[in-house]
C-alpha cells in the first residue's frame, strides 16, 4: 500500500489531476456511445398533429406504458420502432387520432338554448365535413382527409338557388387513385350534400395534382385520371409483348392518348312501311226511308194539311236510302334506337417503342458484349405486335413508331443482366440514418482512444527525468546511482568505497534509475538550488564526455 501511495506521489497533483480528468472523460464519451448504440431506435407515430389531441394521445400511451418523445412544437410523436404498430393500434381503438376533425358529436354538449341559427347552420356544416373526412378516411390508400363545403342560403324573394360546391384535399398513401375511384369520392361527397352535383366537387391530393376540377362535367371523375388510366393500361400491354421478344428491360415505351370526353345521347326511329299490321277495324250501316204524296193523285186542302188524312183512292210514292262504312286502322313498325356515348372514348394514340440491340457477352468475360442491331424484319415484326396490342386504327390518326437505337447501359452486366450488381441486403431509410448514426460515434471513439487515450498513457508510463545534485563536497545524493550501479563517469571522481562519482565544486547529473524511499522534498530543494553555471562549465571542460552522456539518454529513452 505503501509503495502505490508513493508511486502516485511521485507524479505530483496536477499531473495526477490531469491523468483523471482524462480518465473520466473517456469514460464519459464510451459510456454515450455504449447507451446511444443499445438503445431502441425510435421512428414516427404521428404528425402535424393538433396540440389538444397530440395531449390526449400521450395521455393515452403513458397510460399503455409505452415510452414517447415529442418533437418540434409538440405535433409530432416519436416512439420506439418495434412498438409503432402496437400504439398505432392502441389508440386507433380510443378513435385517435381525429385529424382535428369534429363530426356529430359537436351537437352532444351544444347548448339547447340561447343558439342563433347562423351558430345552428354553421355547426351543421362544421359537422358534415368532418363527417365527411373521416369517412374518406376509411377508403383504400387515403391516409388524410380534408372537406371544404359551399353551401349558399337562398335569399328571401329570389328566383334562383345558387348550387352548393365542394373541395376535397387528399393525403395518398399510395399510388395515384383512378378515375373509378375518384369517381367514387366525388359522387360519395354529392350524395350526401343537398344541391350538390357531382361536377361541382373538386379533388386535389397533398402533391398539388388535380384529380378532377369542379365545373367539369364531362369528367366527372375521369380527365387526367382516366387518361392516365389508359396510357399506363396501353403501355404495360405493349411493354410485355416486346420485352418478352427482346428480353427485359431492352424496351421503352411511351404512349400518348387523346379521349374525348365529351358525353353524347343520340335517339334514331326507323318506320317500316312494310311491316303494317290491322290495329283496329269500324264498321257503321246506316238506313233512311221517305214517304211522299203521288203526283198523280187528286190535289185536295186535306192532303196539303199536316195531319190530314188522305182521300180514299189517293196514291203515294215511298223513297229509301242507305250506307255502310268500314274503317281500318293500321300500326306501322318503328325502331327508336338511342345511344349514349360516354366520356373517356379514345380518339387519337401516339405510340414510341425504343429497342436495344443485341448484345453478345464476350468469350472471356471481361471484355465488355458486342453490340449488334437488330434486322428490319424483327423490327417490322415488332411494329406489328405493337399495332395488334393498342387496336391500331388507321383512320382516326393513330401513329407508331419503333425504333432500334443502342441504350446507354452504364456498367453493364455481361451475364445478361440491366443494371448494375444487386446489393446483399436491402435497408430502409431508418436502417440507413441508424448505421450512419453508429459510425459517427465509431470514429468518435476512436479519435477519443489515439488522441487523448493514447498520449496519456504514454505520458504515464514515462518516468519522469530526476536531477541529481552534487553537494558542495562534490558527494551526490546517498541511495542515488548511475546507470550501471555507480560506474565512473569520465571526469567524475568519487570514493571508490561510496559507489558515488563525485563532481568537483558541486553540480547536476542526470540519473536514469532510481532507488526506491527518494526524498522528493530533499531532491526538488537540490534542484532548485543546483546552479546551471555548474553544468555548462562541466560541459565545457568535457565535451565529449557530455556528448556520449546524451547520446546515451537517447537511446535508452
Amino acid at each position: 500500500m505503501d509503495s502505490f501511495f508513493a508511486g502516485l506521489q511521485k507524479f505530483g497533483i496536477g499531473r495526477l489531476t490531469a491523468i483523471l480528468g482524462a480518465a473520466a472523460g473517456v469514460a464519459a464519451v464510451l459510456a454515450a456511445i455504449v447507451l446511444h448504440v443499445s438503445a431502441q431506435p425510435q421512428s414516427l407515430l404521428y404528425s402535424n398533429l393538433d396540440l389538444k389531441e397530440a395531449g390526449e394521445i400521450t395521455q393515452n400511451l403513458d397510460q399503455a406504458g409505452i415510452k414517447y418523445t415529442a418533437k418540434g412544437d409538440g405535433s409530432a410523436i416519436m416512439v420506439d420502432r418495434d412498438k409503432v404498430a402496437t400504439a398505432r393500434m392502441m389508440l386507433a381503438s380510443k378513435g385517435l387520432p381525429t385529424a382535428a376533425s369534429v363530426g356529430y358529436e359537436i351537437f352532444d354538449n351544444a347548448p339547447t338554448l340561447g343558439q342563433t341559427e347562423f351558430v345552428q347552420n354553421l355547426d351543421n356544416q362544421r359537422a358534415l365535413e368532418g363527417e365527411l373526412s373521416r369517412t374518406i378516411n376509411t377508403l383504400k390508400g387515403v391516409s388524410s382527409t380534408r372537406v371544404h363545403l359551399v353551401m349558399p342560403k337562398r335569399e328571401l324573394f329570389s328566383e334562383t338557388q345558387e348550387q352548393a360546391k365542394a373541395t376535397v384535399v387528399l393525403g395518398l398513401s399510395g399510388g395515384n387513385p383512378n378515375a373509378e375511384q375518384v369517381g367514387a369520392i366525388r359522387n360519395l361527397v354529392a350524395s350526401a350534400v343537398p344541391n350538390l352535383k357531382p361536377s361541382d366537387v373538386t379533388i386535389v391530393d397533398d402533391r398539388n395534382h388535380l384529380l378532377a376540377a369542379g365545373g367539369d362535367d364531362s369528367a366527372n371523375g375521369l380527365g387526367a385520371a382516366h387518361r392516365d388510366e389508359v396510357e399506363d393500361k396501353l403501355r404495360k400491354r405493349i411493354t410485355d409483348i416486346v420485352e418478352g421478344v427482346v428480353g427485359p428491360g431492352a424496351a421503352r415505351v411511351t404512349v400518348t392518348a387523346d379521349l374525348d370526353q365529351t358525353a353524347t345521347t343520340q335517339e334514331k326511329v326507323d318506320y317500316n312501311p312494310d311491316g303494317q299490321v290491322v290495329r283496329s277495324t269500324a264498321t257503321t250501316e246506316s238506313k233512311d226511308s221517305t214517304t211522299d204524296p203521288n203526283s198523280n193523285g187528286a190535289v185536295t186542302a186535306s192532303a196539303n194539311i199536316p195531319g190530314g188524312a188522305q182521300q180514299p183512292g189517293a196514291s203515294t210514292a215511298t223513297q229509301q236510302s242507305g250506307s255502310t262504312t268500314e274503317t281500318t286502322n293500321y300500326e306501322i313498325s318503328t325502331t327508336k334506337t338511342t345511344s349514349v356515348t360516354a366520356p373517356g372514348e379514345i380518339k387519337k394514340l401516339a405510340v414510341a417503342v425504343v429497342v436495344d440491340g443485341i448484345l453478345t457477352p464476350s468469350k472471356d468475360g471481361k471484355a465488355p458484349p458486342a453490340y449488334a442491331a437488330r434486322s428490319p424484319e424483327d423490327m417490322q415484326k415488332i411494329d406489328t405486335l405493337v399495332k395488334a396490342a393498342i387496336g391500331y386504327d388507321q383512320t382516326r390518326g393513330d401513329q407508331v413508331q419503333v425504333a432500334n437505337i443502342r441504350f446507354s447501359h452504364g456498367d453493364v452486366d455481361v451475364n445478361g443482366g440491366t443494371g448494375g450488381k444487386a446489393s446483399m441486403f436491402d435497408f430502409d431509410k431508418n436502417d440507413i440514418m441508424r448505421a450512419l448514426e453508429v459510425a459517427v460515434l465509431f470514429v468518435v471513439a476512436l479519435l477519443t482512444l489515439f488522441l487523448v487515450a493514447r498520449p496519456l498513457l504514454k505520458y504515464i508510463t514515462t518516468a519522469p527525468t530526476n536531477y541529481l545534485v552534487a553537494g558542495p563536497d562534490g558527494q551526490l545524493p546517498a541511495g542515488m546511482a548511475l546507470a550501471g550501479g555507480g560506474g565512473a563517469v569520465p571526469g567524475v571522481s568519487g570514493p571508490a568505497d561510496s559507489g558515488f562519482p563525485q563532481i568537483g565544486g558541486g553540480g547536476m547529473v542526470p540519473s536514469v534509475n532510481e532507488a526506491s524511499g527518494i526524498d522528493i522534498a530533499r531532491i526538488e530543494g537540490q534542484v532548485r538550488a543546483s546552479s546551471v553555471k555548474k553544468v555548462s562549465e562541466f560541459v565545457d571542460r568535457h565535451p565529449e564526455e557530455s556528448v556520449s552522456i546524451l547520446r546515451s539518454w537517447l537511446h535508452e529513452g
